[in-house]
């Protein structure tokens, strides 16, 4: 079983609509994708209740920590473990980079979001996990996508290829207990994005370089 944390200390940075989205893709390709929701809010098992209890993924609720849930999945042969965090809880939160076979940390292209995303780059480096940077909710054109992807860049901090677009359909899906490619009518422009990004993740089979993100295939 992979496990892959999508995690930040900062609210708001879009970790339950990128950990279900990740999660549906994953299904559609691995019979058995579990889901693991940390937050005490519980979006996420919110969203999958509005989905309609789905089998594949589904999720997993016989757990506080990241730790006891592994335990007990690896048991029934599960494919992949996504884990949603909750923001500030930081003993949660290390304890999920620490189970994690993958850390990804989705940030907005803005200072704040960009300073705040230090604490789980710091936890994912000095845990020696792989780690990756996502920019959600941004636009490739926009200036400050641009200045995020240098600062990132220039202080040697791993991110994907693939920025996921500021987007009505996944605003709207998270509602419906569906993800934004599931919805959107026309281009299908969310579906290519978490389908670039989800090959950027699930190609990176080796996840090798302790820190760091092994380089795509």
């Amino acid at each position: 079983m992979r496990v892959i944390t999508v995690t930040s200390t900062k609210g708001g940075v879009g970790k339950t609509t990128l950990a279900s989205a990740l999660a549906v893709r994953a299904a559609s390709e691995s019979p058995r994708v579990a889901m693991l929701d940390l937050d005490p809010m519980g979006s996420l098992a919110a969203w999958w209740e509005r989905r309609g209890r789905t089998s594949n993924p589904e999720i997993f609720g016989n757990a506080d920590t990241a730790t006891e849930a592994i335990e007990k999945l690896q048991l029934d042969g599960w494919d992949w473990l996504f884990i949603d965090t909750p923001p500030a809880f930081i003993a949660t939160i290390e304890d999920a980079i620490c189970s994690a076979d993958l850390v990804v940390i989705p940030l907005r292209a803005s200072a704040l979001d960009l300073i705040a995303s230090e604490d789980a780059v710091l936890m994912a480096q000095q845990t020696g996990k792989p780690y990756l940077c996502v920019i959600n909710d941004a636009e490739p054109r926009w200036k400050t996508t641009q200045a995020a992807l240098e600062y990132l860049l220039a202080s040697s901090i791993p991110v994907a290829n693939t920025i996921i677009a500021h987007r009505q359909a996944y605003l709207a899906a998270m509602t419906r207990g569906k993800t934004g490619p599931e919805i959107e009518r026309r281009d299908g422009k969310a579906a290519d994005e978490i389908d670039r990004l989800w090959k950027e993740l699930s190609t990176s089979a080796a996840w090798s370089r302790r820190g760091q993100i092994a380089e795509v295939a």
